[in-house]
């Protein structure tokens, strides 16, 4: 009798690994999915659920960086430097 049968592998076949990762790879660039109900859907689900939380991370950060040249912008447009909320005068 085999000592380590397929039933009690801690690890999946490096087939099962390329398939997971390819079906993640896919939902990830917005390839097509699978046929409904196949089992790796759910990999390609998350796929796609990073690509768009990484959408949404690039649109934060664009919106951030925005506001802060803006503001930084307005800080060093100031002719005159400001101490305290009073401009000093010549």
């Amino acid at each position: 009798m085999d000592q380590h049968s397929n039933e009690e592998q801690e690890y999946p076949e490096p087939e099962t690994v390329l398939a997971i990762r390819g079906a993640i790879a896919t939902g990830r660039q917005g390839g097509p999915k699978g046929p409904e109900g196949h089992w790796l859907n759910e990999f390609w689900q998350i796929g796609q659920a990073l690509r768009d939380h990484g959408d949404m991370l690039h649109g934060f950060q664009g919106t951030a960086r925005r506001g802060l040249l803006s503001t930084s912008t307005r800080y060093l447009a100031i002719n005159e430097p400001v101490y305290g909320g009073v401009q000093n005068e010549h």
